[in-house]
């Protein structure tokens, strides 16, 4: 009998880590549906004559949101865009290098990120939403977790690849 091959299944991930994505996942899943019923509810609420102050503002925080889940979850999945055409080209050890150098710059972000954040929160706390009742600032809390979330990822990354668990380099895909 000829059985097609199986594609080998992902390892599963430890509980904490599988816990966190599946935190982000969840979360991502839920601003998205907020998303959704804040732009239908405005489109229709145009429709029949009555709109709905407050939509489209939601919906801009949604989105904000959302893309910053969004970040998160493709950073812990090693999926965002990465232009490795050099690295791929080194051998191992220089390889795990160039991806250490990368997860420092990106520590280095996620620290701007969560630094910078917090002024730009304050400078805006006693600014009032336009059509929300909430403080302007409302938009960018998420911030200061993103960078400290952004922090320790890559720093993850950068101790896999220190101890040789990422294949970098001489081609291989991280």
């Amino acid at each position: 009998m000829n059985v097609p091959a199986m594609p080998a299944p992902d390892l599963p991930a430890p509980p904490p880590r599988l816990f966190i994505d599946r935190t982000l996942r969840a979360l991502a899943a839920i601003l998205l549906m907020g998303l959704l019923v804040s732009v239908v509810a405005g489109v229709v609420s145009r429709q029949v004559g009555a709109p709905l102050s407050w939509t489209d503002e939601l919906a801009q925080y949604l989105l904000v949101w959302t893309g910053f889940c969004g970040w998160l979850i493709a950073s812990r999945k090693r999926s965002h865009i990465r232009i490795t055409v050099i690295a791929d080209l080194l051998p191992a050890a220089p390889g795990r290098g160039v991806e250490v150098v990368t997860q420092l710059a990106v520590i280095v972000l996620g620290a701007a990120i969560a630094w910078y954040s917090l002024a730009l929160i304050g400078r805006n706390w006693d600014v009032e939403s336009i059509s929300l009742p909430v403080t302007a600032a409302f938009l960018y809390l998420p911030l200061p977790a993103l960078g400290l979330a952004l922090m320790a990822q890559a720093a993850s990354e950068a101790w896999a690849a220190l101890r040789g668990d990422v294949r970098v380099g001489a081609g291989q895909i991280l």
